[in-house]
């Protein structure tokens, strides 16, 4: 009478051993079989701002450590090197990010140095990767024992909303029983190239080697935008790229764009906001230049801005059609600040920097550099959020108002019997003024 429940019990552990399996097997197979693999899914997480994702992409201390005492090279000069390691478990511990919090550190880092340079993740995409092999160092002995391939480079992407191209130094990227575990993320920095990105790179230290001299500006910088030239009169600010005079007029540097960013936002909590400002090519000895747009509420037009930027990093912008001023203070991807205008109106404003649907930087673009129509209907970028509906619908309306206009002209050109029978009947109006004139007469030869 025990036999149907043992049976039962049986089955039900075979089960969960199966599933323990099939958990097992999908955890080993989201680590990837080449570099290339790796390198993606590193850039995935950036995309989605997945810590936790970037997190289980490197070897855990408890996997290395087993891999170390486990290990079949009995050769001597093996086992020396491993007994280094034994001794020294810390060289392992500087790989797993659950002891080595730099590694989530510098993946936080890219990411918010990116978006102070205008880079909009989400909408980032792949354009190529250089790696190279990475030698182990003295600190190191042993470590190749267990990781024979370590691999750095960098990582070229282009942020299709900005239409740059950005460059992120990576490292540690490590093969391990023919599987890529790591990737370390180190600096960011806009660059086409590799030559470009070091010596941008190399122009980053000298500044922060200048700044740490002076620490009596680090304030009045701090303040700055990212993008902004510290003003050194008195010293000369290592980042301040010199040109050849004659190479290119004024006039064709400041038409040149070398960033982008749209905002979105409220004023009060009840009136909508949209800005757009591009920020132009810096003039040796010149402030920086910007342009833009924005609107306002339900208006469907745009107004061009002029932009300037105080010293203390206030920014002051004002529409052409001087209907109202903004006083802002950009933190980080934010704008904070308050709109104002003649009639002692004001409104605190914030803004926050975000994507546009595809086709719409080139709509304000126009704008700003051709004259275009300033009015913008907004309603044909809702395919973007509402799964082509939008767009659909536009196109149905398009094929109707097509179509009545090509039967209002058959109409017109071939009338029907039924039409002519029409015409000749006479209208209500003339039925009506028959009758009025009908009985005027019959009046009249009553009174007769």
């Amino acid at each position: 009478m025990y036999k149907k429940p043992v049976i039962i019990i049986l089955l039900l552990s075979c089960l969960s051993c199966v599933d323990a399996v099939a958990q097992r097997h999908r955890e080993r197979r989201q680590w990837e079989a080449t570099e290339g693999g790796l390198v993606y899914k590193v850039l995935q997480c950036m995309q989605r701002r997945d810590t936790a994702a970037y997190f289980d992409l490197f070897p855990p201390f408890d996997t290395l450590w087993s891999m170390v005492n486990r290990n079949t090279d009995n050769s001597p000069e093996a086992q020396q090197e491993l007994s280094n390691l034994k001794q020294h478990p810390q060289i392992l511990v500087e790989f797993d990010p659950l002891y080595n919090r730099s590694i989530i550190g510098g993946f936080a880092h890219v990411l918010a140095k990116g978006e102070d340079s205008g880079v909009q993740w989400s909408s980032v995409v792949m354009a190529r990767y250089e790696l190279h092999r990475q030698e182990p160092n003295q600190s190191m002995i042993g470590y190749s024992r267990i990781v024979p391939e370590r691999f750095a480079g960098y990582v070229f992407v282009q942020d299709e909303f900005n239409r740059v191209t950005y460059c992120i130094r990576i490292a540690e990227i490590q093969k391990i029983k023919g599987q890529f575990f790591g990737g370390q993320l180190l600096n960011v920095l806009k660059a086409k190239n590799v030559d470009e990105f070091v010596r941008k790179e190399e122009m980053e230290q000298d500044y922060l080697r200048w700044l740490a001299a002076h620490p009596d500006t680090a304030t009045v910088v701090a303040t700055k935008d990212s993008t902004d030239v510290a003003d050194t009169a008195a010293g000369e600010n290592p980042l301040l790229m010199h040109r050849e005079e004659g190479t290119d007029d004024d006039g064709d540097k400041r038409e040149e764009v070398v960033d982008r960013r749209y905002y979105e936002g409220m004023m009060d909590n009840e009136i909508p906001i949209k800005m757009y400002i591009r920020y132009m090519r810096i003039i040796p000895g010149k402030p920086q230049q910007y342009d833009g747009l924005y609107k306002l509420g339900d208006s469907k037009k745009y107004l061009k801005l002029e932009i300037t930027v105080t010293p203390e990093g206030k920014w002051v912008i004002e529409d052409e059609s001087a209907v109202g001023v903004m006083e802002l203070a950009l933190k980080g991807r934010n704008y904070l600040g308050g709109w104002s205008n003649a009639d002692e109106n004001g409104f605190d404003v914030i803004m926050t920097q975000t994507g546009t649907p595809k086709g719409k930087v080139e709509i304000l673009d126009k704008i700003l550099d051709r004259g275009a129509n300033p009015r913008v209907d907004e309603s044909i970028f809702d395919e973007d959020n509402d799964g082509g509906k939008g767009k659909k619908r536009k196109k149905n309306n398009k094929e109707k108002e097509a179509k009545d206009k090509k039967q209002d002209k058959t109409t017109e050109k071939e009338p029907t019997k039924e039409s002519e029978k029409e015409a000749e009947k006479p209208s209500k109006s003339d039925t009506k003024s028959v009758k009025v004139k009908r009985k005027r007469s019959a009046d009249s030869v009553n009174k007769e």
